[in-house]
């Protein structure tokens, strides 16, 4: 305390101070909404739609935090379901919405600036399409995709994960990738869309590059 006191004045350490205590108060509000416990979340979060999410235990996120199970948009209701599994880490800046279900497994990492959205502004298949003057705030949201993320696994910074994605337990996906679609368990993914490059081999133990 008295090297922050030297580094940085009395006022950042009362800021400091109260900040951590109304954090606690808020923390164990939102912990006894969504019934569960050892809830921690960094400043300045953006929340909505509690009634939707499952959230376990000794779930923490950074700063900056965005969750949102969406209820209503644009004239138009949905009935989605946002499950996070025990012991889960989001770093800054990470925001998960959804208009119909994402799934997140225990022992989740999640780096900072991470979008997780199983939708989209405006429909872009099917016989009745979005139109292109149409201003995208506007157009209805999609919800006919899931998102599944599996245990453990870690998910780089500045990665989107969208509709449909589906991610294997163990499975590490790299900065800045963006994924789509299935991704094995046991891999190492990047890019954009993102492709396995390593797998995980039980034999060697070792991470084996994908020719």
């Amino acid at each position: 305390m008295h090297q922050f006191v030297r580094e940085n004045g009395y006022f950042l350490l009362l800021q400091k101070m109260f900040g951590a205590g109304i954090r606690r108060l808020r923390d164990r509000a939102l912990a006894r909404r969504l019934k569960t416990t050892q809830l921690r979340i960094g400043d300045a979060p953006k929340l909505a739609g509690l009634a939707h999410m499952q959230i376990a235990p000794n779930f923490s996120a950074g700063n900056g935090l965005w969750l949102e199970a969406v209820t209503s948009f644009a004239g138009v209701h949905y009935s989605p379901l946002l499950i996070i599994g025990t012991r889960v880490n989001f770093s800054d800046q990470v925001h998960v919405a959804c208009t119909n279900r994402i799934s997140i497994g225990d022992g989740v990492l999640i780096g900072s600036r991470v979008i997780v959205s199983d939708h989209s502004h405006g429909i872009y298949v099917g016989d009745i399409q979005s139109h292109p003057q149409m201003r995208p705030a506007e157009r209805p949201l999609s919800n006919d995709k899931t998102i599944t993320i599996g245990a453990n696994v870690w998910i780089g910074d500045g990665v989107a994960v969208l509709g449909g994605a589906d991610i294997g337990e163990g499975a590490i996906i790299g900065a800045n990738s963006v994924v789509t679609g299935p991704i094995p368990a046991g891999c190492i993914a990047v890019g954009a869309p993102a492709r396995p490059i390593r797998s995980w081999n039980t034999v060697s133990a070792q991470w084996i590059r994908i020719e």
